[in-house]
């Protein structure tokens, strides 16, 4: 579903109209039309796997689909943000502009908040430690130019180990890792721009 919404918006976008999405293939048609484009093929190619994509999502939105059909195996999913990207892609490129950045970003995890990132990497406070306390230990990762909290520890804490674990298991594409005791850092890694840490 997502997917299909960001092929539409994509579509709107590219064309500079924004009402394609309802009547999907004739509306895309008469944009192109009517700005003068040459025709998209829908009979072979990435715009007749468009066609199946739209007919899945169908499935999903206007028809009563058993549930098996609404939550069919992953690859499935893969497959349509497969498609929708490469027509975003191509819509763009069609039209003579160039194709957004985040069409490609198949690597965002999202933006880190306080005491959680979007993507789920929580961190917890010992009980009886403050946070904000000149001594307290804090690991930090750097995560697009953005600080963000893995481990808060109590002040006697070596924190070797657990700069060690997050090195091992942090899964993104960070840029350093920065410990501090209060507001001083103590201890500050940095990865190479042609290294960084991805796991």
């Amino acid at each position: 579903m997502t997917s299909w919404i960001a092929l539409e918006i994509a579509c709107q976008e590219a064309l500079e109209e924004p009402q394609i999405s309802y009547s999907f293939k004739n509306n895309l048609n008469h944009a192109i039309e009517k700005k003068s484009f040459s025709k998209l093929d829908w009979g072979k190619g990435i715009w007749q796997q468009v066609l199946n994509l739209q007919g899945l999502r169908k499935n999903c939105v206007h028809r009563f689909s058993q549930e098996s059909d609404l939550f069919p195996d992953a690859s499935v999913a893969d497959e349509a943000i497969i498609t929708a990207r490469k027509a975003i892609i191509e819509i763009y490129n069609h039209v003579g502009k160039r194709a957004p950045h985040w069409v490609k970003d198949n690597e965002d995890q999202g933006w880190c908040v306080k005491g959680m990132s979007i993507f789920a990497n929580a961190y917890s406070i010992p009980p009886g430690v403050d946070e904000n306390a000149s001594d307290t230990i804090k690991i930090m990762y750097i995560y697009k130019d953005n600080e963000c909290i893995r481990d808060v520890l109590p002040a006697n804490t070596d924190p070797a180990p657990y700069v060690a674990k997050l090195i091992a298991t942090i899964g993104l594409p960070i840029s350093g890792i920065r410990v501090y005791r209060g507001q001083e850092v103590i201890n500050e890694i940095q990865f190479p721009m042609d290294k960084i840490r991805c796991i």
